[in-house]
């Protein structure tokens, strides 16, 4: 399934943008992501934070699916042997959903109809590329150029609002190995400076485990 413009052309009308399709051993990775798209505006949807009452798993699922406007699949060395995620590829490609796969790049991957093109590929020692890879092109896709982004103050973990950088800024810091100007914590003062790749509030001595220039 490709990723055209005119495969998302209903997602206004959509109560979910993206679908994050995951086995359980990546609940940490995805929740991770999960959290990111919320805190930039982006809605979407992670099992484990919708329960459906009354309903089965598979109900809610396919419903999930279905009110949303793309499936994002990690194909991580635990998802490739997940039957649910399978399960759950069928279903968008049946439902017509256009897919974007997370693929980690040494995880033995099945062939068929989860070999799509153009993959984020994500090495699991360097998470935030991918991530970055991901944000950048559902950013494009649902035209989040401006707005807001939320941010957690790491010293005292309030959460305060700073402009969205623009993917021009994005990219600068990514090419220039820099990190984004944050916002100043509206509790503490603290000032909390961004990842490029994350958007999260993160240490120049903590990033991708290496020191940042100034």
């Amino acid at each position: 399934m490709t990723r055209s413009p005119a495969a998302l052309n209903n997602w206004r009308q959509l109560p979910f943008q993206v679908y994050l399709s995951h086995a359980h051993e990546d609940f940490l990775l995805v929740e991770r992501v999960w959290r990111i798209l919320d805190h930039i505006g982006i809605r979407s949807f992670m099992y484990e934070h919708f329960p459906h009452p009354g309903r089965t798993p598979c109900d809610a699922v396919l419903g999930a699916i279905e009110d949303s406007a793309q499936v994002v699949p990690f194909l991580t060395a635990a998802g490739v042997r997940s039957p649910w995620l399978q399960q759950e590829l069928g279903a968008a490609i049946a439902l017509g959903k256009p897919l974007l796969p997370v693929v980690q790049v040494d995880a033995v991957q099945s062939p068929g109809f989860t070999d799509v093109q153009q993959p984020v590929l994500l090495d699991v020692r360097h998470p935030e590329l991918a991530i970055g890879h991901l944000l950048w092109l559902l950013r494009v896709d649902f035209e989040v150029f401006d707005g807001r982004v939320t941010v957690e103050c790491p010293a005292c973990h309030v959460y305060s609002e700073a402009a969205l950088p623009s993917l021009q800024a994005v990219r600068r810091a990514m090419d220039g190995n820099h990190l984004l100007e944050g916002v100043a914590c509206r509790s503490c003062g603290a000032a909390a400076r961004l990842s490029p790749w994350t958007l999260e509030p993160v240490s120049e001595q903590m990033a991708l485990g290496r020191a940042w220039p100034e």
